[in-house]
């Protein structure tokens, strides 16, 4: 029989210096992923939105090769947004926001008449100047104006591009919408299966609607999404490299 002469470290070292080659030779996970939750106060709908989409994150949730977990969960001011918003939005890699909303508008408190018109607010996601928010969901009616709602001419991009500063994909309503229903839980859970950000969006809503007479039903409105053609098919488990702020290479989605 041969014999087999262990190291004078003994067999003990010997596995441990194994184990540490696996753990070298193991893929690393990249950063851990910051998801933040922001509600319009106004009605318990908003809180249940946010919280249905949020509660999917209360752990951290391995998506390919990120991880994924919820940091914030605020009342929605407009300084989360403005004046402080590396602290808030800009400092997470995904938001969500549920509100009343209009035009490239987000309402924050309905009793004070306050909110955020999304072209005055900063780039976000620019991670030169310490932005680092890559997906931003605004659950609302109306905000994510896109082509449908373009004015003469046709131009939808231009106000979006101040807040594209890195940003990847924006979605939301392009049309009055209806909440308080399974679109933040399905959404969430289409994510945690890696979907396409934006069309697992669009996938989330579809699951809320009916058909009936020939034709599906407008509610619970019609979702749309702004991204960039190299970003459009970003998951949260893999995604693009942060695209150059402007309009160049703009793309929007729509239904209808």
């Amino acid at each position: 029989m041969k014999k087999i002469k262990l190291h004078p470290l003994g067999w003990k070292a010997q596995i441990a210096v194994i184990l540490c080659l696996f753990c070298f030779m193991a893929p690393a996970r990249s950063s851990d992923q910051e998801i933040g939750g922001y509600v319009d106060r106004a009605e318990d709908r908003f809180v249940r939105n946010v919280w249905n989409f949020i509660k999917n994150f209360q752990g951290w949730q391995n998506i390919g090769m990120h991880r994924y977990k919820e940091v914030q969960y605020f009342w929605a001011e407009p300084f989360e947004f403005k004046s402080n918003y590396r602290s808030f939005v800009d400092k997470m890699d995904l938001a969500y926001v549920a509100a009343h909303g209009n035009s490239y508008y987000v309402q924050t408190n309905k009793s004070t008449g306050t909110g955020v018109d999304l072209r005055s607010c900063p780039g976000y996601g620019n991670v030169a100047t310490g932005g680092d928010l890559d997906f931003l969901v605004i659950e609302s009616c109306s905000t994510v104006a896109s082509a449908p709602e373009a004015p003469a001419g046709g131009d939808w991009w231009t106000p979006w591009t101040s807040i594209f500063q890195g940003l990847h994909q924006l979605v939301g309503f392009r049309t009055l919408s209806y909440s308080d229903n399974g679109i933040p839980n399905r959404y969430a859970n289409l994510l945690k299966a890696n979907g396409g950000v934006w069309q697992s969006w669009f996938k989330a809503v579809d699951g809320e609607r009916t058909f009936s007479g020939g034709s599906y039903s407008t509610y619970p409105g019609f979702a749309s999404a702004i991204v960039y053609t190299t970003t459009e098919n970003d998951r949260l488990g893999k995604y693009a490299a942060d695209p150059a702020g402007g309009a160049t290479n703009m793309k929007t989605w729509w239904q209808y």
